[in-house]
């Protein structure tokens, strides 16, 4: 019996000890906040989030999209690849902000509703003027006329926006990998080290640049036949994700929070960019690839810029 005290007493001992050394090596691994760190410590970590999430798209991007089009169907290995590659500036900023000990105590990943409705409004009104705009464009450019294309007449219009919403919930789950990485850290820490101005040119840029496999392996947006392809693609991609960005990161701030530029995003990709379609015949469509694009970013440019204005009025005062 006391032998069995002697050890229970030794086993308690040498826990206490074990819990006491895992206290210490947390306090010297101490989070950090994002306002501890400096300029250069800023620009190491945007280097290593960019080394992470560019490595995985040019890694498996361009496997992927230069496969997708000659296939019905995604095969296993392909949805991985898939997955990596959209949720490549999540994972990107999931090891920089652990491998600088930064953690996720900024809470941004979480709706904030209380105080912040206007934010979370704007997040579909502006996706949506958005897709009504290029909707306008492109119909004004090709010529086609603001006539429903088909004689289901406005049922069909119902039903393709309501096909098309569906997937806005999985687009959302989807995007989490984009914003998580854009919005929610580099945009941030741009803006520390460039300003504002500097962090919406230079973050359109990057995030511009990030589509570069799908712009090139399947003419991503603007087509294959665009003048100057695929340079142009390329740079005209950087103009839609800078106007596009401003909003996208307005709503941000606006919220004080990710979950906003989620919505607006998953909104545009699901529903505003399919919605030219239901006005399109397929002869209008043909051919006429990068002209769409175009339009496209004209709609991003004006949504953008008082986006960019407001941020930039709302910084002077404060």
């Amino acid at each position: 019996m006391t032998t069995d005290r002697i050890e229970t007493t030794d086993i308690a001992s040498q826990i206490s000890k074990d819990i006491s050394i895992y206290k210490e090596k947390l306090q010297k691994k101490k989070y950090r906040t994002s306002d501890s760190f400096t300029k250069k410590e800023i620009l190491i970590e945007i280097g290593v989030f960019l080394l992470i999430t560019f490595g995985l798209m040019l890694t498996f991007g361009w496997k992927l999209y230069s496969e997708s089009g000659e296939k019905n169907a995604m095969t296993g290995l392909d949805r991985l690849f898939y997955y990596l590659t959209t949720f490549s500036p999540a994972i990107g900023c999931i090891a920089t902000r652990y491998i600088f000990h930064e953690g996720f105590r900024d809470d941004i990943l979480f709706p904030k509703f209380t105080g912040h409705f206007k934010g979370y409004l704007l997040s579909v009104i502006l996706s949506i003027l958005f897709g009504i705009l290029n909707c306008i464009f492109i119909t004004i450019v090709l010529g086609a006329g603001f006539t429903i294309k088909a004689g289901g007449g406005l049922l069909e219009v119902i039903a393709a926006l309501s096909l098309y919403s569906m997937g806005t919930y999985t687009a959302a789950f989807i995007l989490i990998g984009e914003e998580l990485g854009w919005r929610a850290f580099m945009y941030d820490k741009l803006e520390k080290l460039t300003g504002l101005h500097g962090s919406i040119i230079i973050g359109g840029i990057i995030w511009g640049l990030w589509h570069t496999p799908p712009l090139i392996t399947i003419g991503l947006n603007f087509g294959k036949g665009a003048p100057g392809f695929p340079v142009t693609n390329i740079l005209l991609m950087c103009v839609f994700c800078i106007g596009a960005g401003a909003m996208l990161q307005m709503l941000r701030k606006m919220t004080d929070s990710v979950i906003a530029p989620i919505i607006a995003h998953a909104v545009i990709d699901t529903i505003c960019n399919p919605l030219a379609s239901v006005f399109l015949a397929q002869e209008h469509v043909l051919g006429n690839q990068f002209r769409i694009g175009l339009c496209m970013i004209i709609s991003s440019v004006i949504i953008g810029l008082p986006c960019w204005i407001y941020m930039a009025r709302r910084r002077s005062v404060s």
